[in-house]
C-alpha cells in the first residue's frame, strides 16, 4: 500500500468530479480523462479508514459530477428540474461504489491499483447502463469519442473497453505520483510508461484492424437527405403547430432533392426526425386494414396520411421516406388508461408513398415516456405531461428501402435498423437489435436514428448523445444516420468518423451518401458485454467479500459485548 496522508475526501472528490466533467462536453478538454479519475483513485488509496461519514463525502461529489454532466435534464418542462437531482444522487452512488470496492480489491485481495480500479470502474459501468433500463451518457469512454485510435476498442469491447483503457492509464498515473517520495518511484513510474505505451499500442491495432473490415468496391453508394428541422420544444397547445412542422419539413425535403439533382444523383431516401409527421398512423388491433365500422374520423385521418405520403414523394421525386410517426393502435378491448394505445414509431414508405414497414419503440424513457408502475394507476398520468404512456414495440425491423438505380444493397434495396431517440444511448439495445436481426438473415447496411433533441435547447446534450452514436456505429461495424430535430444530424461511418454534421439549434438539409458497413459482423456485435461482464461478475465477489466481512465485524462486536 502507497504511504501518504490522508486526503480531505469533500474538497479531492470535487476536483476529481470537476476534472472529468471538463473532460465531457461543452469543455470537451478530452485528455483530462486520462487523469481525472485518478484523482478519485487517490481517495481509494488512503491509509486511512473509511466510515460512513467519508462515504458520504464521496457521495456529495460524485453527485455534483453528475449534476454537472446532466444538467440540461431540467429543460425539457418546468417539472423535469425535480428530476435532476434524484437522477444526479442516484448516479453518485456509482463513486461511491468505485471506492468502496477498489479499497476492498486492494486491502484484502491485493489486487494492484492498475487492475482494480479499471475493472470496477467498466463493471459498474455496466451496472449502471442495465439498472432500471439504464442510463450511459457522460461515461469516460464518450470523451474519447473524436479519438479514432482508441474508440476502435469498442468494436471488440464495446465503449466499456475504452473506458478501461482510460482508467488503467489513470490508475497508473496515479500510482506513480503517490510513490513520488518513496523508493519505489522508479518502478511506479515504469509501470505508469508501460501502460501507456500497452493502450496506445492496443489502441492503433485496433484502428487498423477495423479500418481494414471493409469491402472496397466502386460501387456508387445510396444517397440521403437527413432533414434536420428547428421546431422548438413546447407544452403549450397550439391546432396549428403541426401543419407548421408538416408544411416546413415538407420544404426541407424539397430543398434536398433539389440539392441533390443540381449534383446529378438524386437521393434515394429521405429521412424526417422523430415525431415530426404530425399526421399519424392509425391501426385497429394490430392490423392497418380499418375494419368495415371503422369510425369515419379514423379513417379521415388514416386517409389524411396517406395523402402526406404521397405528397412527400411527388416532391422528392419518388425517393423512399422513413419518417418519425405517431402510430395508435384503436383497441376493440379498451386496456390500460383508455381505449387505445400510442406507440412512437418510425415509417417506411416507398416512391410512391406506400407503407412498408413500420418500427415501434422498444426501450422507453422513464418518467419522459411512461411512468414506472402506473399502468395501474391511470389517474398519475392525469398528473403529468404524460398522457397515458407509450406502447413497448415487439423488438427490431429490418427495412428494405427501396433505391432508385440499380442492384445496390441488397439486391436494389438498402437495408436499415432504425431506432428512436435514446435508444443509441444503451449500447446492449442497439447490439441486440443488429444482433437478432443478422441471426435471421437480416444484417442491416446501416443504423438509422431518428430523435427530438430540441427538448436540450442546443445544451451539451447534444454531443453527449452524438458520442453515444459514434459509438454504437464502431461496437456493430455499422454507419449511422441520424436525423435530429434541433441538431445535431449526422452521417457517421462504421469507423466512428462523423462524416457530415448539422448545426446546432438551426434548420439544414443534410444530403449524404451512406458509407459502407464493415464487410462482417464485429467481435463486440457477435459477443455483446462479454468483457464489462466479467468485470461485472469481479464486482460482484468484491462486494460479496466486503459483505461477508462486515457480518463477521458485527458478529465479533456483539460478541463482545
Amino acid at each position: 500500500m502507497v504511504e501518504f496522508g490522508p486526503p480531505r475526501v469533500l474538497l479531492v472528490g470535487v476536483i476529481g468530479a470537476v476534472l472529468l466533467w471538463l473532460a465531457q462536453p461543452p469543455a470537451a478538454l478530452w485528455p483530462l480523462a486520462w487523469i481525472a479519475p485518478g484523482v478519485w483513485l487517490w481517495l481509494a488509496e488512503s491509509p486511512a479508514e473509511w466510515r460512513r461519514r467519508e462515504y458520504l463525502k464521496m457521495w456529495l461529489a460524485g453527485s455534483l459530477y453528475w449534476l454537472l454532466a446532466v444538467h440540461w435534464v431540467r429543460l425539457p418542462h418546468p417539472l423535469t428540474p425535480l428530476g435532476w437531482a434524484p437522477l444526479a444522487l442516484y448516479l453518485g452512488l456509482y463513486p461511491v461504489a468505485l471506492v468502496a470496492l477498489v479499497r476492498t480489491a486492494r486491502r484484502r485481495w491485493r489486487w494492484p491499483l492498475w487492475l482494480a480500479a479499471p475493472v470496477v470502474w467498466t463493471g459498474l459501468e455496466l451496472l449502471q447502463a442495465r439498472l432500471f433500463t439504464g442510463f450511459l451518457m457522460g461515461a469516460v469512454s464518450h470523451s474519447q469519442a473524436g479519438q479514432p485510435w482508441i474508440r476502435s476498442l469498442a468494436a471488440y469491447a464495446g465503449a466499456y473497453g475504452v473506458t478501461f483503457a482510460v482508467v488503467l492509464v489513470a490508475a497508473t498515473l496515479a500510482n506513480a505520483f503517490l510513490a513520488w517520495k518513496t523508493p519505489r518511484r522508479g518502478r511506479r513510474l515504469i509501470e505508469a510508461i508501460a501502460s501507456i505505451a500497452i493502450v496506445i499500442a492496443v489502441g492503433f491495432a485496433a484502428r487498423s484492424a477495423v479500418e481494414t473490415n471493409f469491402k472496397i468496391d466502386k460501387a456508387p453508394r445510396p444517397r440521403v437527405a437527413l432533414i434536420q428541422g428547428d421546431i422548438r420544444a413546447t407544452w403549450d397547445p397550439d391546432p396549428a403547430r403541426g401543419q407548421r412542422i408538416m408544411d416546413r419539413h415538407m420544404v426541407l425535403s424539397r430543398e434536398a432533392f433539389a440539392q441533390s439533382r443540381r449534383d446529378g444523383r438524386p437521393v434515394d431516401l429521405v429521412i424526417w426526425p422523430e415525431s415530426m409527421f404530425r399526421t399519424p398512423l392509425i391501426y385497429f388491433d394490430g392490423a392497418a386494414e380499418p375494419p368495415a365500422d371503422a369510425d369515419d374520423a379514423y379513417t379521415a385521418r388514416i386517409e389524411n396520411t396517406a395523402s402526406w405520403l404521397k405528397v412527400l414523394a411527388d416532391m422528392t421525386g419518388g425517393a423512399a421516406s422513413l419518417v418519425g410517426i405517431d402510430r395508435f393502435d384503436i383497441l376493440s378491448e379498451p386496456a390500460g388508461v383508455g381505449d387505445e394505445r400510442v406507440y412512437n414509431s418510425v415509417l417506411l414508405s416507398d416512391g410512391e408513398g406506400q407503407p412498408i414497414a413500420v418500427y415501434d419503440k422498444t426501450h422507453l424513457v422513464p418518467f419522459g415516456e411512461y411512468i414506472p408502475f402506473a399502468s395501474g394507476m391511470p389517474i398519475i398520468y392525469y398528473l403529468t405531461p404524460i398522457s397515458g404512456g407509450m406502447g413497448v414495440g415487439a423488438g427490431p425491423v429490418a427495412m428494405d428501402a427501396p433505391l432508385r438505380d440499380g442492384p445496390l444493397g441488397n439486391g436494389g434495396v438498402l437495408r436499415l435498423c432504425p431506432s428512436i431517440c435514446y435508444e443509441t444511448v444503451v449500447p446492449h439495445v442497439i447490439r441486440r437489435q443488429v444482433a437478432t436481426l443478422t441471426a435471421d438473415g437480416e444484417r442491416p447496411d446501416v443504423l438509422v436514428n431518428v430523435t427530438n433533441d430540441a427538448w436540450f435547447w442546443g445544451s451539451s446534450e447534444l454531443d453527449m448523445h452524438l458520442a453515444c452514436g459514434v459509438y454504437r456505429a464502431v461496437e456493430n461495424g455499422l454507419p449511422l444516420l441520424v436525423a435530429a430535430n434541433g441538431g445535431l444530424s449526422a452521417v457517421i461511418d462504421a469507423t466512428g468518423e462523423v462524416q457530415a454534421l448539422g448545426p446546432r439549434m438551426a434548420e439544414q438539409a443534410l444530403v449524404a451518401d451512406v458509407p459502407r458497413p464493415s464487410a462482417r459482423a464485429t467481435f463486440y456485435s457477435r459477443w455483446g458485454d462479454v468483457f464489462a461482464g466479467v468485470c461485472l461478475a469481479a464486482c460482484g465477489l468484491l462486494a460479496g467479500s466486503r459483505g461477508v466481512e462486515a457480518i463477521k465485524l458485527r458478529r465479533a462486536a456483539s460478541r463482545g459485548r
